[in-house]
């Protein structure tokens, strides 16, 4: 019975400090372009408005999303590389490796605000393809709602 109370009284104390932190940082407004410009640059992020501004000329862009994902709806002129694939990151890469090794930047994208895809990609091309690969792969902030957001892709009925 004591166990009970305590299991009880554990719950109820995260339920608080959780509601307490969401209304500390305020409730999402569930509108893509909201939250997005909420969101702060991370470390080896890059803003689609920065990329905009350099002129997307020699900017190769890879989609970490699963390969259905990136038919439906990838950028157009993006590979498609992905950690969720059976092949390995070498024989993913290899058919594209002239256009990465001549881009004047590479940025990787996924899913959307939060999708962490692209951070684990761009950090395996940064640890294990440093000596191949021009600069630093960057992640572009906000994945697939950034470039929606921009009208650079088109919409689609796919759902995850």
């Amino acid at each position: 019975m004591r166990v009970t109370h305590e299991m009880t009284a554990i719950v109820a104390a995260a339920v608080l400090l959780s509601a307490g932190h969401w209304l500390a940082d305020g409730r999402p407004s569930g509108i893509p372009a909201v939250e997005l410009a909420k969101t702060p640059l991370k470390e080896g992020e890059i803003a689609l408005a920065t990329l905009q501004e350099e002129g997307l000329d020699g900017v190769v862009f890879i989609d970490a999303r699963k390969p259905e994902e990136w038919r439906a709806d990838g950028l157009e002129g993006s590979i498609n590389v992905t950690t969720l694939s059976d092949q390995d990151l070498v024989q993913q890469l290899e058919p594209h490796l002239e256009r990465l090794m001549t881009a004047r930047r590479i940025v990787v994208y996924c899913g959307d605000i939060h999708c962490g895809l692209s951070h684990e990609l761009a950090e395996r091309l940064r640890d294990g393809f440093s000596d191949v690969l021009p600069g630093r792969p960057l992640v572009l902030q906000g994945g697939m709602t950034a470039l929606r957001e921009a009208g650079l892709v088109k919409e689609t009925s796919y759902s995850s």
